[in-house]
């Protein structure tokens, strides 16, 4: 089943409706991307704003070009919401494209702005497109904290339109996640909401995701019954996005039934649609759909054609989940056909897209197939051999079965005995993986330590002296008011100063007092707040979560390991602007760094220096996980993951008490 903006066959179009719903009504415009030469105003921003939507789909990068050029001229003449929408409009195009990094740094300076201004429908809006693009990256967590809060701000603001979008991503989760009871719970004032809004649009798409549960909940009449009703609303408005959906949904009831002509029709039908809107992950999708229901009405032919169309587009956009689906559709069919060394190559294919280990059906199948080419590879000599020995039929006859159940049992020990040997490699790389962790923590813990010492005898000691110095100097001026005087003692007391503030700043870096009072968030926050600076680096920090404490090395080598990150950026990147974000959700941590930086190529990563070596050796002794995302030109994305459940703080047996206490009295009154 396809839902509004929530399946794998759809993941693009769905930001460009909210959008394009929130704020664009596209008027018939003339469109050219030489400038008009009256001086622009803010009426100028707003129709180029609707033109560059026009074309979005038919040229995406003049369309980019476009808002660039919105984005700046916007700059020149104050008009900061124009700023944010060109900046808006832009990400909606690069998620389009599949380029993620680059839509979500322009959905982040575009909320910046909104918030300034306060846009409310903005502001809702970059959330949801956010919760979109974590979601294509299968970061369901993440993308249902956007949603959620999408949602209640659109509820508090009384905007409907946007609530029933909102509400229908939020589902949509739960859909891919096989709940549709929970999803239901979402889908039905999604349709509440679009009714109330008096958008036919949205009313066709809610519908459709009410077809996709009842489906899962086997109320098949009632789910036909939602589909044509949606497609009537979608056709009287030319809702193409509508029309493909409920098509192709209809499609894949109809092959449920086995009436594979009007599972045709219906996916021909849905075909149409998705050429107009010019997607290519939706057109390859329904593509190989169509294929399998051609193979399935016995007509392997235009099965093959639908098949490898698919394939031409999906590896263009590289989306290995078609191209996996397509290479295994015709391995089965050239299975079908008994060609069994085609249908092993189109296996093969199909496992280097596959993400994860063969599961056993996948296996036992693998090696069916294996054992079927080998066996049809000594019928052709057992067929030449009989030509020239028919006397000795029998005996090649036993020969081949006998060499078959030989390869069987080869096969089977094979098989076993990798087995055992991969298990005995894993335990043995676990063993050394946590002797390197033991040795990796001690030498962090001692470099902590030192620096603690340092920090506390630059503290102490060294800053006690400078102090000192500095009143013997204030004691000369009551003994001799002359030196006052002279510019060589007032050289003395500035140097000292500086020395002093010096010194305290030094033993502050080593050893921060605000991460040992008040915890992880609050010391990370009041850095980034330090470093930022609006002519050189902007530094953001979000944070989503109930921080609590954890263990004092956790929080200081997680302190240190974002700390280094942003000097890199400070030292490397060339950055105008960088982020950082924090995220406490059941036990798991999560840090997204983020910069607008001249980035790097991946594949050059080892030669980046020792920084980024520390940087993974640090994370990898807290049994975290670091992936690193860049391309020259487009900044550089940094993700980390810790648990945080070995690091967590018993609490003291007084705060236990008072919050039983507090219980108490609340459960009183």
């Amino acid at each position: 089943m396809r839902l509004l903006g929530l399946s794998c066959t759809n993941v693009h179009k769905n930001l460009k409706i909210l959008v394009v719903l929130l704020f664009v009504h596209v008027p018939l415009l003339s469109f050219s991307l030489d400038l008009p030469k009256p001086k622009p105003d803010s009426n100028w921003v707003k129709q180029m704003l609707d033109s560059g939507a026009v074309i979005e789909t038919s040229n995406p990068q003049a369309a980019i070009k476009l808002y660039n050029q919105i984005n700046q001229i916007s700059k020149q003449i104050n008009y900061p919401l124009g700023q944010a929408k060109a900046l808006h409009y832009s990400g909606i195009v690069y998620s389009d494209r599949s380029n993620y990094p680059a839509a979500l740094i322009r959905y982040r300076k575009a909320l910046q702005i909104y918030r300034k201004l306060n846009y409310k429908r903005g502001i809702g809006a970059c959330y949801t497109n956010m919760g979109n693009l974590y979601r294509y990256q299968s970061k369901f967590d993440s993308a249902l904290i956007h949603y959620q809060f999408s949602i209640d701000f659109f509820k508090k603001y009384r905007q409907w339109d946007a609530l029933a979008l909102a509400y229908g991503n939020a589902g949509g989760i739960f859909m891919q996640m096989q709940q549709p009871e929970k999803a239901k719970l979402y889908f039905t004032p999604g349709l509440l909401y679009a009714e109330q809004a008096g958008d036919s649009s949205l009313v066709s798409r809610a519908l459709i995701n009410q077809g996709t549960v009842l489906i899962k909940l086997n109320k098949m009449k009632e789910a036909v019954d939602t589909y044509n009703k949606a497609l009537k609303i979608a056709a009287k408005i030319d809702d193409y996005y509508a029309l493909y959906l409920a098509n192709i949904n209809l499609a894949d009831y109809y092959k449920q039934k086995k009436q594979y002509t009007k599972a045709i029709d219906y996916g021909q039908k849905s075909l149409t649609w998705a050429l107009k809107l010019d997607t290519p992950y939706d057109v390859a999708d329904i593509k190989r759909i169509i294929g399998d229901l051609y193979l399935a009405n016995n007509n392997p032919e235009k099965a093959q054609t639908f098949y490898l169309q698919a394939i031409s587009v999906s590896e263009k956009i590289k989306a290995p989940e078609i191209s996996a689906a397509a290479y295994a559709a015709l391995q089965e069919l050239y299975a079908i056909r008994k060609d069994y060394q085609k249908a092993y190559k189109y296996q093969k294919l199909a496992q280097q897209y596959q993400d994860s280990m063969l599961g056993e059906k996948q296996l036992k199948f693998l090696n069916e197939l294996e054992v079927k080419y080998q066996t049809a590879q000594k019928d052709k000599e057992l067929v030449q051999k009989q030509l020239q020995l028919q006397k000795n039929q029998q005996f090649i006859v036993y020969s081949v079965g006998a060499a078959v159940i030989a390869l069987l049992v080869a096969l089977l020990l094979y098989l076993h005995f990798r087995h055992k040997n991969k298990a005995y490699l894993r335990q043995l790389k676990e063993v050394e993986q946590e002797k390197e962790i033991m040795v990796l923590q001690a030498l962090m813990q001692g470099e902590e330590k030192e620096r603690t010492r340092i920090a506390r005898d630059l503290h102490d000691e060294v800053a006690g002296m400078l102090a000192a110095a500095k009143m013997h100097m204030n004691a000369l001026v009551l003994q001799a008011k002359e030196i006052i005087q002279h510019k060589g003692y007032h050289q003395v007391v500035d140097l000292l100063d500086e020395a002093t503030i010096s010194v305290r700043k030094t033993a502050h870096n080593l050893m921060p007092e605000v991460l040992m009072q008040h915890g992880l968030d609050e010391a990370l926050r009041r850095f980034c707040s330090n470093i930022s600076n609006d002519k050189l680096l902007v530094v953001a920090y979000y944070s989503w979560g109930d921080f609590e404490r954890f263990a004092p090395n956790f929080e200081l080598s997680v302190y240190r390991i974002v700390q280094e990150l942003l000097n890199n950026i400070i030292k490397h990147a060339q950055a105008s602007e960088a982020m950082v974000q924090l995220t406490l959700q059941d036990h798991m941590l999560s840090i997204t760094i983020e910069d607008n930086g001249v980035g790097f190529d991946p594949a050059k990563l080892s030669q980046k220096g020792t920084g980024m070596s520390s940087i993974k050796s640090r994370v990898h002794a807290l049994q975290g996980k670091i992936d690193i995302d860049s391309e020259p030109g487009q900044g550089v994305s940094t993700y980390l993951e810790f648990e945080t459940k070995p690091y967590a703080l018993q609490p003291k047996a007084e705060e236990v008490k008072e919050k039983q206490i507090h219980l108490a009295a609340k459960t009183i009154i």
